[in-house]
């Protein structure tokens, strides 16, 4: 599945597929996705779908369906950079010990 245009550099990205031999909707979902945050937040998400119209149908037997989804965003500024359990923040990391190969003449 090709990736979101914007942001071209994603902190944060999820993906998943969703496949079924046989679906049917009772009613017509209302679907929407929100990035809740900052105005000028970067972040995109969407979808390739095989055999699932936009919009599906209520009552509809769709069978052998594949939906793919992708949302990407970049986090604010003040949260880059923060590492994870277990990981060590970039500026705070040791540089490499230097062996004697690596030392200048």
């Amino acid at each position: 599945m090709p990736r979101p245009e914007r942001p071209h550099r994603a902190d944060v990205e999820i993906s998943a597929v969703v496949a079924a031999r046989e679906l049917t909707f009772r009613e017509v979902p209302t679907v929407a996705t929100t990035f809740p945050g900052d105005d000028d937040q970067e972040a995109a998400s969407g979808s390739d779908r095989t055999r699932l119209p936009t919009p599906v149908g209520a009552g509809v037997v769709y069978r052998d369906v594949r939906v793919d989804y992708r949302l990407a965003t970049r986090l604010p500024g003040q949260y880059r950079g923060i590492a994870g359990p277990g990981e060590v923040p970039p500026e705070t990391a040791d540089p490499p010990e230097e062996t004697d190969g690596d030392r200048a003449p």
